[in-house]
């Protein structure tokens, strides 16, 4: 386990306050690295340590390449379950926490004289929407079940689903309308998605059991997260809670595999697939500018479209592919599939009539041109 005293002194207290004013998470990110070189250097250069170190690296009495090329080899021999993606995060605390006090390192110099652990790309497993059907009716847990359909249906981020308010719901509109707040979206943009019926119908019953429940009555007020129970916990605290119940579930259903490699071998299926299924789907519907807006990329400046127009977009051509439970709706896009091959059918037995007649009248037309001597028979 990871312990904050190690750092405790004053410039890097200074730095970590800077860092958890864009993002709480960075911080512990960077304080993470922060710790692994502490314990580097009191392996390495025990006289020093994260403050004593700046003095003798502002004047140059430490080379500060060998430095961070040592600290590498240092990650890679201490845990060899790190992964290069974490190497890289720890080392880009350290640059950080060294430009934060004014000592600066030339990139093309870092490229030359430290090298850095290649990482490896491993393709997500993919989900499709039999694998999230699956999932969902064996789901029991009303909470659980609400939360995973409005993942697939709005394409959210883990904690932005969570993050979610009474007030961010918009019912009045079909189809519904969440405001994702900037407070809890990865690149602080807020944004309004879409939840396709199935999703809303689910969430509406979600709140009516909540709030009404005869058992355990409570009030209702807009400011409260719609996945609390209880109490407005915080988003990040309820997603711990909200990942077990996932990971318990995926148990169940047998899609519990994990990746090869790493400390913690991450599982194979996550809730951020749902995202990734959204966006699958989305992309392939409408098109890569849209998906890309719907779920909060960066996009091209020059996509532009009022809010009735992308409302329509998702209603036409994404939102009965985002649907999973709701059999009639799967019944309604099963029978205009039959009746599109039907249509089809007709058109190729039209079409093979047609040529058929052109057949015959082409053979009729030639005997009688043999018949009056205008073709001869070779």
């Amino acid at each position: 386990m990871f312990a904050p005293e190690e750092i405790g002194f004053q410039p890097v207290k200074t730095f970590l306050s800077s860092m958890e004013r864009n993002s709480l998470k960075s911080r512990y990110a960077y304080q993470y690295g922060l710790i692994h070189f502490q314990r580097f250097l009191s392996y390495k250069y025990p006289d020093y340590n994260l403050e004593t170190i700046l003095r003798p690296l502002a004047e140059n009495k430490i080379n500060i390449y060998e430095l961070l090329d040592a600290f590498i080899s240092y990650l890679q021999t201490s845990n060899a379950t790190l992964t290069p993606s974490s190497i890289k995060l720890y080392m880009a605390s350290i640059r950080s926490y060294f430009a934060y006090n004014d000592i600066d390192v030339i990139p093309s110099k870092f490229k030359r004289k430290v090298k850095m652990p290649k990482p490896y790309r491993e393709d997500e497993e993919p989900l499709d929407a039999s694998d999230i059907r699956k999932i969902l009716l064996a789901c029991n847990n009303r909470r659980l079940k609400t939360y995973l359909l409005v993942l697939a249906s709005g394409g959210m981020r883990a904690v932005e689903g969570l993050a979610i308010r009474i007030k961010d719901i918009d019912f009045s509109i079909n189809p519904a309308k969440i405001h994702i707040r900037k407070e809890y979206a990865k690149t602080r943009v807020s944004r309004d998605i879409y939840l396709s019926n199935e999703a809303t119908h689910y969430l509406k019953q979600w709140l009516d059991w909540k709030y009404n429940n005869p058992e355990r009555p409570r009030q209702q007020n807009a400011s409260d997260l719609v996945f609390t129970i209880f109490t407005n916990k915080n988003p990040n605290t309820l997603y711990i809670k909200v990942l077990k119940e996932f990971q318990k579930l995926l148990a169940i259903v047998g899609l519990n595999e994990r990746k090869e490699g790493g400390k913690q071998r991450r599982r194979k299926v996550t809730l951020h697939s749902f995202r990734r299924f959204t966006k699958s789907v989305i992309s392939d519907q409408a098109s890569q500018d849209f998906s890309e807006w719907f779920l909060g990329h960066n996009k091209s400046p020059y996509y532009t479209k009022k809010e009735t127009e992308r409302r329509e977009i998702y209603v036409t051509k994404c939102m009965r592919y985002l649907t999973f439970l709701d059999y009639t709706a799967l019944e309604a896009r099963g029978k205009s599939i039959e009746a599109n091959l039907q249509e089809k059918d007709k058109m190729i037995q039209n079409l093979e009539a047609q040529i058929n007649l052109l057949i015959t009248n082409q053979t009729e037309m030639s005997r009688r041109l043999y018949e009056e001597g205008i073709l001869k028979k070779d």
